[in-house]
C-alpha cells in the first residue's frame, strides 16, 4: 500500500464519522433538551378484594376457573365431574364400564 492510500482512508473514515455524527445528532436532538412528564399515579391501597367465585374456585387444588371439553359442566364447582355431572353430559356409560372393569380385575 502506498503512503497516498493510507491517506486517503483516513480522510474517508474522518469524513464518514462526523456525518454519521451530524446525522445522529439531528434525528435524535439534543439530549440535554428532552423532559419528561409522569402521570399522577392513584395511591396503591393495602386492602385486598375478595375475588369473583365465578373464576376463583375456592375449595379447589389449583382455584382457577375449571375447564371441560364438550358439555359437560361442573355443577357443584368441587373441580371434579360426579356421577350425575357425567350423567347429565352423557358421558356416564363410559365411566361406568371403567368402574366395572376396573372391579373385575380387582375381584380375580
Amino acid at each position: 500500500m502506498r503512503q497516498s492510500d493510507i491517506f486517503t482512508i483516513i480522510i474517508v473514515g474522518t469524513v464518514g464519522t462526523v456525518v454519521a455524527a451530524i446525522l445522529c445528532n439531528l434525528i435524535l436532538g439534543d439530549p440535554n433538551d428532552k423532559s419528561v412528564t409522569f402521570k399522577t399515579v392513584k395511591v396503591v391501597e393495602a386492602s385486598l378484594a375478595q375475588p369473583d367465585p365465578e373464576v376463583f374456585n375456592v375449595e379447589a387444588i389449583n382455584p382457577t376457573v375449571e375447564v371441560y371439553v364438550g358439555e359437560c359442566e361442573d355443577i357443584d364447582q368441587d373441580g371434579q365431574l360426579n356421577e350425575a355431572e357425567l350423567v347429565a353430559c352423557g358421558r356416564a356409560d363410559a365411566v361406568t364400564e371403567a368402574g366395572s372393569g376396573a372391579a373385575e380385575s380387582g375381584g380375580e
